[in-house]
Formats: C-alpha cells, sequence, structure tokens
C-alpha cells in the first residue's frame, strides 16, 4: 500500500492506494472519497473469527463507542480489477501520522486516536484502569500490534517526543506511547496547584521509547464553548 498524507498539519488527510489484494480497515465515518472499484465490508473490529469471536469483538467496540467516543465498525476496502485509492480523514481539524507497526514496535493508542490500519495490525481494546478514567482519557486504550501500518489521528499538531528518562504531559494532551514507556497518571503538584493551577491531572511516562503530544486539547474547547451555548 502507498500513501501520502495531504494538507498537514491543520486539515489533514491521507491517500491511501492499493493495489489488488490488499486492502486497509478504516474507522467508521472516516472515508471521505473513494474509487468506484472499492469493495466495502464492514465488522465489528474486523480481526476477530468466528462465532464466540464476534461476540468478543462486539463487547470490545461497544466499551470503545460508550467510553471512547469511537463508532462500533471498522470497514475494510478492497479494489477489484486493478488498483483503487481510498481518501480517508477524522471528524476534528488536525493532524495524521503514519506509525509502521513491526514485531515488538507495539503502540498504545488513544482510544478517539485511531483512523486507519492494514490487516496484519490486531486491534485491540485495553483496559486502561482508574488511572485513565480520572485522568480524563476515558476507560479504554486501544493497543496496536502485529505487523502493518496504523494511521493516527489527533486534534492540531502531533509532536513526537523522545523519551529517555521521564516526561510529563497534561492528559488531554495524549495521543499515543510506545509500549516500552511505563505510565501513570497523578497530581501537577500540590493539591493548590492541582485545584487552582488548570491543569489538573498529569500524564507521567517513564523509561524510553517514543510519545505522541497534540497541540490542542478536545475537554479544554468544550469547557469553553458550553457557558456560551444558548
Amino acid at each position: 500500500m502507498q500513501h501520502e498524507i495531504k494538507y498537514s498539519p491543520a486539515f489533514a488527510m491521507a491517500e491511501l492506494t492499493l493495489t489488488p489484494g490488499e486492502s486497509v480497515n478504516v474507522e467508521g465515518g472516516s472515508m471521505v472519497g473513494m474509487s468506484s472499484n472499492m469493495k466495502i465490508s464492514t465488522s465489528l473490529g474486523g480481526t476477530r473469527r468466528g462465532f464466540f469471536g464476534r461476540i468478543l469483538a462486539f463487547f470490545a467496540a461497544l466499551i470503545r463507542k460508550v467510553f471512547g467516543g469511537e463508532t462500533m465498525f471498522l470497514n475494510n476496502y478492497t479494489p477489484e480489477g486493478g488498483p483503487g485509492t481510498v481518501l480517508v480523514a477524522p471528524a476534528l481539524t488536525g493532524q495524521i501520522i503514519h506509525y509502521p507497526i513491526r514485531s515488538g514496535q507495539n503502540l498504545y493508542i488513544q482510544s478517539s486516536s485511531f483512523l486507519a490500519s492494514t490487516p496484519g495490525i490486531r486491534i485491540k481494546t485495553r483496559w486502561g484502569g482508574l488511572k485513565s478514567l480520572f485522568g480524563g482519557e476515558g476507560l479504554a486504550l486501544l493497543y496496536a500490534s502485529g505487523d502493518g501500518d496504523l494511521f493516527v489521528n489527533s486534534y492540531g499538531d502531533i509532536e513526537e517526543i523522545d523519551v529517555n528518562g521521564e516526561y510529563v504531559v497534561d492528559t488531554g494532551h495524549v495521543v499515543a506511547f510506545e509500549e516500552s514507556l511505563e505510565w501513570k497518571v497523578g497530581k501537577v503538584g500540590g493539591l493548590k496547584s492541582t485545584l487552582l493551577s488548570g491543569e489538573g491531572l498529569v500524564s507521567r511516562f517513564r523509561g524510553r521509547g517514543k510519545l505522541y503530544i497534540q497541540t490542542h486539547n478536545l475537554g479544554a474547547i468544550v469547557q469553553w464553548l458550553t457557558p456560551l451555548l444558548p
């Protein structure tokens, strides 16, 4: 599969070009346009087989929908009779990055940041524990493993940080991080700073690996807009 990310960073859109036999899984509602020879099939998560596998996929997708703000479905695009192209973009204005996953380079993704992946990548819902609940990122993280191409989106631009030691990020700005990093949610400082600074809780990363953060915070803009609504 060939890809090109256009109109970055504010209004990014990914152009994915597939040859016959290739396919890509896309978050439901993210397709912008496609060539007329694309065949589409829809699944719950797209990776589980058999009756019980479908049941497990349903509950995983339901968790993603309720707590992560995503759709329950993935759409699979496959060209027929020749090469085909599909255009995909996130609902919010922002950036898209391509992350090639290889064996041992697994990635945790903030639940609303998954956009698309090739079939060799397994996307599972992982319980983030109470730390993710109080951190404001929902109860579920997505865990991407396997071998293939992954596309992740953000609200605003994406900054890639090479963590070697410790790094602290506001919880609403976390997009994704490599499995090699330890993660926990804590206070920004003392009780006074936590309550009055406007920063709330922060995510603390430790270890060595890549961390991806977004320049804008959806929760913050929602709080800003709410008092203005009639």
